[in-house]
């Protein structure tokens, strides 16, 4: 008997498996990520008596919880003892101007004099030197030359005096104006305390304490209420440090040395130390949940809430500056409406979400969701076969992933698997969803689910799967596929 013949034939290469792939895009649209927030007051203000009284009104506005406007009358202070002070001293400055008037009247009579004086004077040289003449001619005696000379030294001398005493008026009109002027400074000063008497309200905000009530007597320092400035608030935050970097490197984020004060920029250290705490300003956009609905705010992150990293957390406390508080737009739905329905303003003490735009020039790309396996580990497509990359994801939404563009990492351009894969494996050949032939019936079905599933859900129960729902799901349509074949 002869050897049987037997047909060989080469072994069947598994099919490459389907998956479905998409495209790394670039992403130019900045990074946007999301903090907690608490909302802080911007300022708050105490409002101290500046003098003593009772208080005899108190606004029904000045409550806790009261909201009141720059100007309204909180409390008024009893005014009468100010009030006689005042007229007191608006009698004392009339009664100097009085004796202004009369001393500038002497002083105008006194130069009339002097004027008289100064004519008689001439008279008297002129006799004197006439009868000097005639003495020497021997025309007139010793006597009359003599008296001559005691009517010249007579008009001298009482010129003298009225000069004198018009210096000395001089020297009193001085004096009594310098006293006008101290009664005027007195008058004012009243006057300043009388307007203190009413003590008004320097801002927009609302009444947060409040130490006195009518008929109350109070002491000029005490502080009577305290105010928080409603037409601005401010949100504390902590960002991380590489968020902070987004920031700092971000193009509306560098510092400008125009920004910088005058007087810093007069040596280089002092221009270092301030472009070293200069704040790179971020738009910022405040978000208050209720329920479905979403309350947003426009801010800015202008500036450091201190000057350094918090002890504790690690991390940049900063400051939200919302410009107005008023001015709030309800998202529910997607849809965007301004609203006046509750809450009508940004409220001290909402814990808040702050979402954050930065523009840092860094190279970024944007995948799926369901690309990124656990271990930030992307799948790529290169000739057909698997290929893994490490990602560093910077942010994400519920759809996609924003990851950094590494030298030898993910580019924009990759083709990457968006769909579960039971066993992958670097080399594995695999063939585009879109472009895969239709299934065949007949023994082509039959390859074809050895190409879906045959091989790799086999190698499934011997290696760890990168996610145990996908794996769990990959293992699922293989096992379906081998029970087809």
């Amino acid at each position: 008997m002869g050897t049987p013949q037997v047909d060989t034939r080469p072994p069947m290469q598994a099919a490459p498996q389907v998956v479905d792939l998409t495209t790394a895009v670039e992403h130019n649209d900045g990074i946007e990520f999301e903090v907690d927030g608490l909302v802080v007051p911007y300022r708050e203000v105490d409002i101290a008596a500046q003098v003593s009284g009772r208080i005899v009104f108190k606004a029904d506005n000045c409550r806790i919880g009261r909201a009141v406007k720059t100007g309204d009358l909180l409390l008024q202070i009893e005014k009468q003892d100010y009030e006689i002070e005042v007229k007191r001293l608006e009698e004392a400055v009339a009664q100097a101007e009085a004796m202004l008037g009369e001393l500038d009247a002497e002083i105008d009579t006194i130069a009339n004099q002097i004027d008289t004086a100064e004519a008689q004077l001439e008279i008297a040289s002129r006799q004197l030197k006439r009868s000097l003449e005639l003495e020497e001619r021997r025309i007139t005696s010793d006597v009359e030359a003599e008296e001559a000379r005691v009517a010249e030294l007579s008009s001298r001398n009482a010129l003298q005096t009225l000069k004198d005493q018009r210096n000395l008026l001089i020297r009193r009109r001085t004096r009594l104006e310098s006293a006008k002027k101290l009664e005027v400074a007195n008058l004012e000063q009243a006057e300043l305390a009388l307007s203190r008497t009413e003590i008004r309200s320097p801002l927009d905000g609302v009444v947060v304490t409040e130490n006195v009530e009518q008929d109350g007597y109070i002491q000029a320092g005490n502080v009577l209420l305290r105010l928080q400035d409603s037409s601005r608030l401010d949100v504390t935050c902590k960002l991380r440090m590489h968020e902070m970097n987004w920031l700092w490197q971000s193009a509306e984020g560098q510092a400008n040395p125009q920004e910088v004060e005058p007087n810093a920029l007069e040596n280089s250290s002092d221009t270092a130390s301030s472009l070293a705490y200069h704040f790179p300003k971020t738009p910022a956009t405040v978000v208050f949940k209720l329920g479905p609905t979403s309350y947003e705010w426009q801010g800015v992150v202008d500036r450091y809430d201190g000057a350094g990293i918090d002890n504790q957390t690690r991390m940049i406390p900063c400051r939200v500056h919302v410009d107005d508080p008023l001015q709030v737009s309800v998202k529910e739905g997607g849809a965007a409406t301004y609203a006046k329905s509750n809450p009508p303003t940004l409220m001290t003490g909402m814990f808040v979400e702050v979402w954050i735009r930065a523009q840092p020039p860094i190279p970024l790309v944007r995948v799926p969701q369901q690309a990124v396996q656990p271990g930030n580990q992307v799948w790529t497509v290169e000739n057909g076969k698997l290929k893994p990359k490490k990602v560093t994801v910077a942010t994400s939404d519920a759809t996609d992933v924003i990851v950094y563009q590494e030298v030898g990492g993910l580019q924009a351009g990759d083709r990457i698997v968006v769909s579960p894969i039971a066993t992958p494996i670097e080399g594995l050949a695999v063939v585009d969803a879109a472009s895969a032939p239709p299934p065949s019936a007949g023994p082509g079905r039959g390859s074809g689910g050895d190409r879906k599933g045959g091989g790799p859900a086999g190698g499934g129960g011997r290696n760890k799967p990168v996610s145990t729902d996908r794996g769990a799901g990959a293992a699922s349509n293989s096992a379906r596929s081998g029970g087809d074949s």
